[in-house]
């Protein structure tokens, strides 16, 4: 067969310089799309495969993420007991919320002079025998039950603050939000009004939390006898419910997380703010009648500032007020 300029077209499985079949012993060369009669060697290295590539650059992001996580905990925990402290100057530039505290002022004044003088009287020398049983030196005994002494007249008083006053937490916590603006913003995204916590909801919250802190607080309540690391250790294992109590409302108004499940995945994802704001907070709270008298309020205004930070940092990741997808009300799921 000729082609347009007369000469031979080679024939069909022929190379184009000799015209001859290639052998089966002869490599047979690859032509480049263009044409042409370059032929392309096959390199001679191993060639790693994507799966590999995929496993390492996998492994790599996956160590990334854990530091990226484990640098977030230990921010949030910062910022968590920054604001604990931050809480006492909001509340103290703050007279109208003063007279919010005068009703729990007079009422733990009053537990405290009873449990202090009942407990001293009937439960100091019983305790400090029971620190003798276990063979340490008498004078470590009477600080011991000293210190244990002290340790329940606080929680009584914490108990009764839980039961009777934890609404004007609430109340205090709302004042500061609204004063900064965080209620309206979240009116405004929500259509004009804040979201709320349904009464039957929101009471069946309150005994929840009542019925699971008040175990966890007593049957932790030996870690006390550890001198300062037993302390250390019953504020962190009950103090980071004591936020969520705090935080409850407001997780409300800020995502629709109406049921606890839907809370505490948040919890969970902010964990770190949790735990070392709750212990601080309890810890400040167990001080002898200032912590029932001021920390219980300016831990109220902590709260608040945690809150507004939770709120710019849904801002943040969502701008433009693009909302996440909404949790579901009961009962419209």
């Amino acid at each position: 067969a000729e082609d347009r300029t007369g000469q031979d077209r080679p024939a069909e499985g022929q190379t184009a310089s000799t015209g001859r079949r290639p052998s089966a012993m002869e490599p047979q060369s690859f032509g480049h799309h263009g044409g042409g009669g370059g032929s392309l060697r096959q390199p001679d290295m191993a060639v790693r495969s994507p799966a590999a590539h995929g496993e390492e650059d996998g492994s790599r992001g996956m160590s990334s993420t854990d530091e990226d996580e484990t640098d977030n905990d230990e921010a949030e925990a910062v910022y968590a007991l920054y604001y604990t402290v931050r809480g006492m100057a909001t509340f103290l530039k703050r007279p109208h919320l003063w007279v919010k505290v005068i009703c729990p002022m007079l009422v733990t004044l009053v537990s405290t002079i009873v449990s202090l003088s009942m407990l001293f009287g009937m439960g100091l020398r019983p305790q400090a025998h029971l620190f003798e049983m276990l063979h340490w030196p008498g004078w470590i005994c009477w600080m011991m039950a000293v210190i244990c002494v002290l340790v329940e007249v606080s929680l009584i008083n914490l108990i009764i603050l839980l039961v009777l006053f934890g609404c004007v937490q609430s109340q205090i916590m709302r004042a500061v939000l609204e004063e900064k603006g965080i209620l309206a913003e979240l009116a405004r995204e929500n259509g004009g009004e804040v979201m709320e916590q349904y009464c039957y909801k929101d009471v069946s919250h309150s005994i929840g939390f009542l019925l699971l802190r008040l175990p966890l607080l007593i049957l932790t309540l030996p870690l006390n006898a550890i001198p300062v690391a037993g302390q250390i250790a019953w504020v962190l294992l009950n103090g980071w419910i004591y936020a969520w109590e705090l935080e409850s409302e407001f997780l409300v108004m800020l995502d629709r997380r109406f049921k606890c499940s839907h809370q505490f995945s948040f919890v969970k994802g902010h964990f770190g703010a949790f735990a070392t704001f709750g212990a601080a907070a309890m810890g400040l709270e167990l001080i002898p009648f200032v912590g029932p008298w001021v920390f219980f309020a300016t831990n109220a205004c902590g709260a608040a500032l945690l809150a507004e930070r939770f709120y710019l940092e849904k801002r943040s990741q969502h701008p433009n007020n693009e909302q996440p997808p909404a949790t579901a009300p009961d009962g419209q799921e």
